[in-house]
């Protein structure tokens, strides 16, 4: 059995980029797990991995149908007119996932619209803002309000945002995978750093989106997010914890979400949640000293969150966010299933 499941999930996750996705690997991952939880593990994420991975092509996909979207959006005759008026905002440091999105648009724009990146942005009339996962927002919300803040490239005597107002110009935020709380902050706290106008210049697109925000009316909370019905070990943890906000959503209530849209059903989310709530503690307890307040078992999170993560449920050929639960690429002590290209948190 666990070798017919094992073959699914390295067929399905066949073009990781950061290690072989071979039977042999997915076998020794599994093996860290209880013996009776091993099998319901592999069925389980079967499921969620042909929903939640998105593969080379997939992600190719993706930049080609928010071209369209942005060719029709703002009113242009195609898609090599709307690259031309586009400036590609290179906001991130080498190494990071911007960069390597930004070099995958331009194979899509060499095989789909017969022209390269210098190509584009021969004239500002619209600016695009490429990145994997918008998790917390923070990533986000640093490099707009750092360029947002500088100076013009036409006109050094006004800002970036001086800029757009003035010429009403949109920049498009699009995003592989996007979690509607993080969008929501980010937003909220862009507007507390400029104006409430700038709703009106920047434009959310993506994928994939995670709807994480337990407060909003029939929310899908397609991510782990535990039920409050734990053991006294996991409690002790979450009390723990050097934090002190949105304590209230640590848990979910039961019963949530509605309807379920990515786990095969409400109980096998409650069981595979607490494994991977349970042997996330268990690997944490083993680090002498844990100096970033925010890794969590279900993943990074921001430090101030008295929560057990993010618990992000979302992957890619490229890399895999440090947000989705440690069980999956933690690498100390633990053998990962996915090992990352970096660390830094989104």
């Amino acid at each position: 059995m666990l070798g017919d499941l094992s073959k699914k999930i390295s067929t399905i996750l066949n073009d990781y980029e950061n290690n072989r996705m071979t039977e042999e690997h997915v076998v020794k991952w599994v093996c860290q797990f209880d013996e009776a939880d091993r099998v319901f593990i592999l069925e389980e994420l079967s499921i969620i991995f042909e929903k939640t991975y998105l593969t080379k092509d997939e992600c190719k996909n993706f930049l080609k149908v928010a071209i369209n979207y942005l060719t029709k959006t703002y009113g242009y005759s195609s898609g090599e007119e709307l690259m031309v008026n586009t400036v590609i905002l290179d906001l991130q440091k080498d190494g990071k996932s911007q960069k390597e999105l930004i070099d995958l648009l331009g194979e899509v724009l060499q095989e789909n619209y017969n022209m390269t990146l210098d190509n584009c942005g021969q004239t500002h009339s619209h600016y695009l803002y490429l990145d994997d996962v918008l998790a917390t927002g923070n990533t986000l919300f640093t490099n707009l309000c750092n360029w947002l803040k500088s100076s013009n490239a036409h006109n050094a005597a006004i800002t970036n945002y001086e800029y757009i107002k003035q010429k009403d110009i949109k920049v498009s935020l699009c995003f592989t995978c996007l979690h509607s709380w993080g969008a929501n902050n980010t937003e909220y706290r862009l507007m507390m750093e400029f104006d409430d106008k700038i709703k009106k210049y920047i434009k959310f697109s993506r994928a994939y989106e995670i709807e994480n925000n337990a407060k909003a009316y029939n929310s899908k909370l397609n991510l782990m997010i535990p039920i409050a019905d734990q053991p006294n070990e996991i409690k002790a943890y979450l009390t723990s914890l050097d934090a002190d906000k949105y304590e209230d959503r640590a848990y979910r209530k039961e019963g949530t979400p509605i309807s379920e849209t990515l786990f095969s059903s409400a109980a096998n989310r409650i069981r595979l949640e607490n494994i991977f709530l349970r042997k996330g503690i268990e690997i944490l307890s083993q680090v002498k000293t844990l100096t970033v307040k925010q890794i969590r078992p279900l993943g990074y999170t921001i430090k101030s969150h008295k929560t057990f993560g993010l618990g992000t449920m979302f992957f890619t050929y490229r890399n895999i966010p440090n947000n989705c639960p440690i069980v999956f690429w933690w690498g100390n002590n633990w053998y990962p299933l996915f090992n990352l290209k970096n660390r830094g948190n989104s």
